[in-house]
Parts: structure tokens; sequence; C-alpha cells
């Protein structure tokens, strides 16, 4: 901590040069620097000890004083302004700025494709610790996981009631590709739900069942009034919470025989 006394700093180091009768007796009593004590007297900031010792040597309280108290580094942070300064003066501040922009972000992109190529599991946690926190999951289920909007509180709560046991989000890898699907059950079905209005939605789904449906069965639960906008997606749909229960029929299905082939969802649940 350093030490700068507001109005009177050059007054106080005078007095205490006036009391010990010169620079350097005064630098043997208080063991601080000639030079030093002259650049005190010019107002530079002083080590708290130092102060300490100058007003003890005085048999002044601290509290007479206006005292402003500074961090260790402010030495290295008042550089840092004055180097500020004279760059944008001189025209060089707006071009280093843009290539530490450029550094950084060539770093944070190389730090991503490594964690990709060597750690991906470890790093899609990470990203999606990341969003979670950004992500506005803001209902809670009876089971009390914290999920994004009410269709996915409805969801997770059905299954509940259903007595179906589903994992949250949980991260899966199918033909090199990594997602968290929404709800998964007994490693083989997947329910992703979205009240999103518009078709972008669906094939954007329907990209994504591409990739799954080798290992999964998936389901896409809407309200039933967006049909027309997901049709596209017809024998992966459930149109509305409420009929949840009949996915149960294909749940029975995978526990007593561990096998969902040979129907589609579509086939084994919608047309009940």
């Amino acid at each position: 901590m350093y030490i700068r006394i507001k109005k009177k700093q050059e007054e106080i180091i005078k007095l205490a040069i006036q009391k010990a009768g010169t620079y350097r007796k005064l630098e043997k009593i208080t063991n601080i620097p000639k030079s030093s004590l002259y650049r005190y007297e010019k107002l530079e900031a002083i080590p708290e000890k130092r102060f300490q010792g100058i007003i003890k040597f005085l048999g002044i309280n601290e509290n007479r004083f206006d005292l402003e108290r500074l961090e260790d580094n402010w030495k290295q942070i008042l550089g840092g302004k004055k180097g500020v300064i004279m760059k944008k003066e001189n025209g060089t501040f707006s071009d280093q700025l843009n290539k530490a922009q450029k550094k950084g972000a060539k770093k944070i992109k190389e730090w991503h494709k490594n964690m990709k190529e060597k750690n991906p599991k470890e790093y899609y946690l990470k990203q999606y610790e990341k969003f979670k926190k950004i992500g506005g999951y803001n209902q809670v289920t009876k089971n009390g996981e914290k999920v994004r909007n009410l269709m996915e509180k409805e969801t997770a709560d059905k299954l509940r009631d259903l007595k179906i046991k589903y994992k949250y989000e949980p991260l899966i890898k199918t033909k090199e590709r990594w997602f968290f699907p929404d709800f998964l059950i007994e490693d083989k079905i997947i329910l992703e739900c979205t009240a999103w209005n518009g078709e972008t939605k669906a094939y954007q789904l329907l990209e994504k069942i591409e990739h799954l449906k080798s290992r999964y069965k998936v389901f896409v639960i809407i309200p039933k009034h967006l049909y027309t906008k997901y049709k596209i997606l017809d024998k992966h749909l459930i149109l509305g919470v409420s009929q949840l229960d009949l996915v149960a029929q294909l749940v029975e299905r995978v526990t007593v025989n561990h096998d969902v082939a040979g129907s589609s969802p579509a086939e084994v649940v919608l047309t009940q």
C-alpha cells in the first residue's frame, strides 16, 4: 500500500527535514534514502511503512491528514495509462489494440480446436455449463431440475407421473457428433421439445434426427397448433405433452425386450 498526503505532503516532508536538520540526517533517522525524500517532497506516493516512520518521527497522528491510499501496483497502472495516452497521441494505439485482439482471438480459436480434438467430452461439458449460466433455465421440475421452458417442465413432470426415468440434457455421442438431447430414456429413446413457431427449427431437428436415428428412437414434442410447421417430421411427432402416456408402451417394450426395432415411433405411438 502507498500513501499520498493531499495538499500538505510537501509541507510534512519539509517539516521532517527541518526537525532532523538535513536530508542526510533524516535519511539516517528514518532509513529512507535521500533520493526518495526528494521525490516524496515532489508529491510522489510514499510506501505506507515509510509514511508511518515519518509521522512517528514527527509525533503526528495520521488522522490529521486527508490521505489517498493506493494499491501496490499503482505505478504499473499509472504507467499503463500513460502508455495508452501516448499511443493514442501518436496514432499507434488502435493498430496495437487490433493486433492484440486478433492474437487473443487466434489463441481462443486454437484452444477450442485442441480441446475438441484431444478432450472432446470435457470440452462439450464445459461449453454446456457456460450455456446453462446464460440460457435462462428458470423452470423447476418435480424432480428438482432447472429446465429452459414450460414445455420442458411439463414433459419432465409428465414422465415422472408415468414413472418413466429419464436423463435431462445428457451428453451423448453418435457418428462422431456430440449432442445434448432434451430427454433420454433407457439410453434408447430421445425426446426433443420445441414450441418455436417456424419451419427453420423443423429442418434443424430433421438434420439432428439423421445423426441420431441409427442409435435412438427420436420423438419431437410440439404444440398441436404447430403441426403444419413441423409436418416434415411427421413420423417423429408427438402433438402435445398429453400424448406422452402413449410413449410408456414403447418404454415398456425397450425394458422388456431391450429392442425397439421394427416400428417407427409414429407406428407405436401415434396410431394408438
